[in-house]
């Protein structure tokens, strides 16, 4: 099972960050074009401060995020960050992606909330009509933020449902800041038929993943401490709860992965979980999504069914109608019996 094999495969990506994923050149581009008193300090190393590094806690990952954000604060960037995300996801075959972002972090230039989420919309639209990739959002609210805030950004969603947007998602330090603080916000998304994923069991805190089933979480973002909560991995098991899985930046941040074969993905998939595989954040990690694969491949011996399962595990749990779903698998399953 070559790379090359790997890239051509359709594939589906779940969790991917757009101010995580831009362009090194895109990145620095905007930079430049900051205004001189916005501009960074001339001692910083752009290129160093958005790569965190081997490996180190979450809370030094999420710094990165400082400098990308910051240079997206127009509609323009945020449009053509949107739409390079699914030029290069669309380059290595990925047929589907839903990229994820606080809409409350892209206003410091002026613009409205409702006007960031049309720009990375337009990007999204702009990318489908050019690649053929079928792009939704996630807005995500964050869990050191205030309640008020977590609740705007479940109303977004809320206004923005099938208009570009597909879901709502909650990210951020884990450390003190338990899921339950957002109830009210993840409630309204509910109400609102809105699918929520909510990040849980990323670099700590398996009893994260417990509450965010509790809040009703169709799926769980990362859950790599889901093996530390025995009881809640057999809940996520019978119920088949699929986890967005970004191998390489979860061996970042995780405290306890040495390479990806202490990655506990291969025990859950062993035990029926359906496991989907992500880049989390392109830039940060220095990764592709045909990467990530063939990281997974490799440590784990996987055969090629394996990847199949893997890949329609992303289409099942794809916040996507069922006509898009169904036309997804039999793209997948094709491109598997070609053979």
């Amino acid at each position: 099972m070559t790379k090359r094999w790997l890239r051509q495969v359709p594939k589906v990506e779940l969790h991917v960050h757009l101010d995580g994923s831009l362009r090194l050149k895109t990145f620095l581009e905007l930079a430049k074009r900051l205004p001189g008193e916005q501009r960074f300090p001339r001692s910083v190393d752009l290129r160093a401060a958005v790569a965190p590094g081997a490996t180190g806690s979450l809370e030094e990952y999420l710094r990165a995020f400082a400098y990308t954000i910051a240079v997206m604060q127009s509609a323009d960037a945020l449009e053509r960050v949107a739409f390079e995300l699914c030029e290069d996801a669309a380059a290595e075959n990925v047929v589907y992606i839903e990229i994820r972002f606080c809409p409350l972090l892209h206003t410091e230039g002026g613009l409205s909330p409702r006007d960031v989420v049309q720009a990375a919309a337009a990007g999204c639209r702009r990318g489908r009509e050019a690649f053929g990739i079928e792009a939704g959002l996630l807005l995500t609210a964050l869990r050191n933020e205030s309640t008020e805030r977590s609740m705007e950004v479940a109303q977004l969603a809320a206004q923005f449902r099938g208009k570009g947007v597909v879901g709502f998602d909650l990210a951020g330090p884990e450390r003190g800041f338990p899921p339950t603080i957002h109830r009210r916000a993840i409630e309204l998304a509910h109400d609102a038929d809105v699918p929520v994923t909510l990040h849980a069991g990323e670099a700590c805190c398996p009893e994260h993943i417990k509450e965010a089933l509790d809040l009703g979480a169709a799926r769980i973002g990362h859950g790599v401490y889901l093996f530390k909560a025995p009881a809640v991995e057999q809940r996520v098991a019978d119920h088949r709860v699929p986890l967005e899985i970004c191998p390489t930046s979860n061996l970042q941040v995780s405290g306890f992965m040495k390479d990806y074969a202490d990655h506990p993905l291969k025990r859950y998939f062993d035990l029926g979980i359906p496991i989907t595989l992500n880049t989390d954040n392109r830039l940060m990690s220095d990764v592709d999504l045909t990467d990530e694969y063939a990281a997974v491949v490799r440590a784990f011996s996987l055969e090629r069914s394996d990847v199949q399962r893997i890949v329609l595990a992303g289409v099942d749990a794809a916040f996507a109608p069922e006509s898009i779903k169904k036309s997804l698998r039999e793209q997948v399953n094709a491109a598997f019996h070609a053979d």
